[in-house]
């Protein structure tokens, strides 16, 4: 029987481009514009080839949780973690624990692991915070959470991939603080996402949602927003679930 690495092979070689995540993506930039929300998308179809970076995807935003699997993905492929690390990092991913990722963090040498990555992975605008003890003001993009996820998929080993997917498809919808986290494409029921939420560095509310949509691992999705902290967080979230399912909805 044919393994999911080798369907994706196959599917691999014989896809051809669709434009869908061009399309999903201008739908996602129109509905932002309406709804005045500074939102940065970037869409891979991993089958095709075809990438597509919303007029925002560039755009630099406090990353939140989403620097967790940044973390994730350089402590698993540049260092020897032990199994009580991958207990904690599995924390940090799926409940968003917050101490796991400070344990992580000051273990490992904290804002190193984001300049190395940025570095490994040419990430075009991720940087460590400006204050090394705060992982969540780690500067990102759409653009770069999408190569972070492409890099995870494409060129990690196989049970490091699938420990990182596994862990955020896992993920409850109540976090470790309590927050309902099932928002974004976590709301539409996609197969391993992050969530993140912050508020509110530089007078902004900080809600994103990136991951891998379906069961065949063939989508990703980046979605990073950031609005006025009086908007709140139940609009921005509002948004971000609409979003999500504008961009889910146009992907064959």
């Amino acid at each position: 029987m044919a393994t999911l690495q080798d369907q994706q092979r196959v599917l691999e070689i014989r896809a051809k481009p669709t434009g869908a995540p061009a399309a999903a993506t201008a739908s996602v930039d129109q509905q932002a514009a309406a709804q005045r929300n500074p939102l940065g998308v970037a869409i891979l179809d991993r089958a095709t080839g075809e990438v597509a970076y919303g007029s925002a995807a560039k755009q630099p935003m406090y990353s939140a949780s989403l620097s967790k699997v940044i973390v994730a993905v350089e402590l698993l492929e540049r260092h020897r973690v032990t199994p009580q690390d991958r207990l904690v990092m599995r924390r940090a991913l799926g409940p968003s624990d917050d101490q796991a990722m400070n344990a992580l963090w000051d273990r490992y040498g904290g804002s190193s692991l984001i300049t190395a990555a940025a570095n490994r992975l040419m990430l075009q605008q991720t940087r460590p915070p400006d204050d090394p003890g705060r992982w969540g003001d780690t500067v990102t993009s759409a653009r770069d959470i999408a190569a972070v996820y492409h890099h995870l998929l494409a060129h990690m080993p196989a049970a490091d991939r699938d420990f990182v997917l596994d862990a955020l498809h896992a993920a409850p919808s109540r976090a470790a603080d309590g927050v309902n986290q099932k928002f974004g494409l976590m709301a539409m029921d996609a197969q391993a996402v992050k969530s993140g939420w912050m508020c509110c560095q530089e007078g902004k509310v900080w809600v994103h949602s990136a991951g891998v949509v379906d069961p065949d691992r063939r989508y990703v999705v980046a979605l990073l927003s950031a609005q006025p902290s009086s908007v709140g967080y139940g609009k921005a979230v509002n948004d971000i679930t609409e979003a999500s399912r504008t961009a889910v909805t146009r992907l064959p």
